[in-house]
């Protein structure tokens, strides 16, 4: 017997949406209450969890790819993301940082499930933000061909604040028209 996959596709209900924006909500008024480290620590950790459980769905996979996303975001000393990005993004992450969990995570296929909702919650808040952190981590990479050497290493700064620039004036805009369309979420 050959192994076959199939999509499983659902939907939530105006409720179920309403419940999971009103349980994003709570934990980021409950972030103030938490140290950032005890946060990003939760969020790594289940990052982690994720990784190292066998039996983990893909679409779990591909979600804690962007929760590692959102803490690199603000880990990430080179991207310099503005003290309100980063407390927004903090916010967020505070919700996986809860113990309390409507799947417990040890229920196998099902226990990340609410955690990879939670997370498409968090993408859709953030997704200006996760693309240009992702364009700005690819460009950091490849920004100098050999960044050891003087000439390189001086001009690596500039050539990161430039893009970082750019990027946020991009996010900066993108917000700005998510507003005026009425469109943006949370």
């Amino acid at each position: 017997m050959s192994a076959t996959s199939f999509k499983v596709t659902f939907k939530l209900d105006e409720d179920d949406t309403k419940y999971f924006r009103s349980l994003f909500r709570k934990a980021k008024k409950a972030a103030s209450d938490q140290d950032s480290v005890e946060i990003l620590s939760a969020a790594h950790a289940l990052v982690e969890s994720v990784r190292r459980n066998k039996k983990t769905p893909g679409f779990v996979i591909d979600a804690i790819d962007t929760l590692q996303d959102l803490t690199e975001i603000i880990e990430d000393k080179d991207y310099a993301a503005p003290a309100k990005v980063r407390n927004e993004v903090l916010a967020a992450l505070a919700y996986f940082a809860n113990a309390e969990d409507l799947i417990p995570d040890d229920i196998p296929v099902l226990g990340f499930l609410d955690d990879a909702i939670m997370i498409k919650f968090v993408e859709e808040q953030f997704k200006h933000e996760l693309q240009a952190f992702r364009k700005f981590r690819k460009f950091a990479r490849g920004a100098e061909q050999r960044p050891w050497t003087k000439v390189a290493s001086d001009r690596l700064p500039g050539r990161l604040a430039a893009m970082r620039g750019k990027l946020r004036a991009e996010v900066e805009r993108k917000v700005q028209a998510d507003i005026e369309k009425g469109t943006a979420r949370f």
